[in-house]
């Protein structure tokens, strides 16, 4: 197997990393909120003039070829780290990213160090593995969090680079090479292995832009599905996921519609703060309660809607009665004026009204009507000709 052109690898490489880095910049700057974007777009940018010093080691200084460069080197993949930090919400660590660049400089201040090849090669191995091995690490532990495809793919691709770090590094402690200068470069298998590692690298950059897209695209769609001031669903995404529970279980459980009584007079007595403060609360008591597999929602206004999948509905109907208990016991307002408020349920079920929503949405509103027409604070459930079902559990 030939050996690889160096100043054409050099060239080539340059070339591709420094527009993978532009492209990391520019969709950050679409979108500043991915900060790991910028990281690893630096990252890739940083390592082009640290290639290019590499590739002029014959006219260059040793100083600039060999320290400079390689120091540039690790502050790229130092970048790559301190991104993967941001991108999994942990604060950069500055020493784990940089702590190689130091470290480097440190050895390159001892002349037997500095003079021999294989050591140069074998030390700069260790820290770029270290480097990635951590960012690998990292990203294998976000994966049971957040199991985005790419990022999968990514950690993946990150494990293969730092393997073959670790690899160069020992197939150069079991071989050394004499040479020096771009003579060394040259060598067959260490060339290759530079060409792998930059392949590899641009797989995982265009991974890492993928999985950072992918994150965005996901938040991007739970903000639609999500009520902004309390949390729960939106009504859309109230009806997709309840039809999905019906499809999957047609007979079973139970539909509860919730509307806060007198809400207007609330908001108008004491204020919108305090009425928004009544819908959180009243949010955050039902998504305490829940179980897997319910799908609860804000209707619209001070509207919520529950669908509890695997309660029939005499255990919804006891679940909405505690609810309904736990919701009037709670006092909201100002230190020395609270304000008690209590809700109207209306409840329906599959087994009762059939699996059809729309039909089961209209028989537990009927039933908030009924409610409400009794005095309010009741849970109530009327069946498609208008009778009340309440005697009936």
């Amino acid at each position: 197997m030939a050996p690889l052109d160096v100043n054409t690898l050099v060239l080539v490489s340059s070339l591709i990393l420094g527009a993978l880095g532009v492209l990391f910049l520019v969709n950050h700057r679409d979108d500043p909120s991915r900060r790991e974007l910028r990281d690893w777009g630096l990252g890739f940018l940083v390592v082009v003039p640290g290639v290019m010093l590499i590739g002029e080691r014959d006219r260059l200084p040793d100083l600039w070829s060999l320290g400079v460069a390689n120091a540039v080197v690790l502050s790229a993949y130092g970048f790559l780290t301190v991104g993967v930090m941001r991108f999994v919400g942990r604060p950069p660590s500055w020493l784990a990213a940089f702590g190689g660049v130091a470290v480097w400089a440190g050895l390159c201040l001892w002349p037997p160090f500095f003079e021999r090849f294989d050591l140069r090669v074998i030390a700069m191995s260790v820290l770029c593995g270290l480097q990635v091995t951590l960012a690998t690490a990292i990203l294998v532990g976000r994966r049971r969090v957040e199991p985005l495809p790419s990022l999968e793919r990514a950690a993946s691709v990150l494990g293969g680079v730092a393997v073959l770090l670790w690899v160069r590094a020992g197939l150069m402690a079991l071989w050394p090479i004499e040479a020096t200068g771009t003579a060394a470069i040259r060598t067959v298998w260490l060339t290759w292995a530079s060409l792998a590692l930059l392949v590899l690298g641009l797989i995982a950059g265009h991974l890492m832009l993928a999985m950072s897209a992918e994150r965005a695209e996901v938040r991007h769609r739970l903000r639609a599905e999500t009520d902004d001031l309390t949390g729960a669903l939106s009504r859309g995404a109230f009806v997709e996921r309840a039809r999905e529970r019906l499809a999957e279980a047609p007979e079973s459980g139970t539909l509860m519609f919730f509307d806060i009584d007198r809400f207007k007079s609330i908001n108008d007595r004491h204020g919108h703060a305090v009425g928004d403060a009544v819908l959180v609360g009243f949010a955050d008591l039902v998504a305490a309660r829940l179980r897997p597999g319910d799908v609860f929602a804000r209707w619209g206004g001070e509207e919520f809607v529950l669908f509890a999948a695997d309660r029939d509905f005499l255990a919804g109907r006891r679940a909405a009665e505690e609810i309904r208990r736990a919701f009037a016991e709670m006092r909201f307002g100002p230190d020395g004026t609270p304000l008690a408020a209590t809700v109207s349920i209306g409840l329906s079920a599959p087994a009762l009204a059939g699996p059809d929503l729309e039909r089961l949405l209209a028989w537990a509103d009927a039933g908030v009507y009924a409610a409400k027409r009794a005095g309010r604070d009741r849970v109530e459930t009327v069946d498609p000709r208008g009778a009340a079902l309440a005697a009936r559990v």
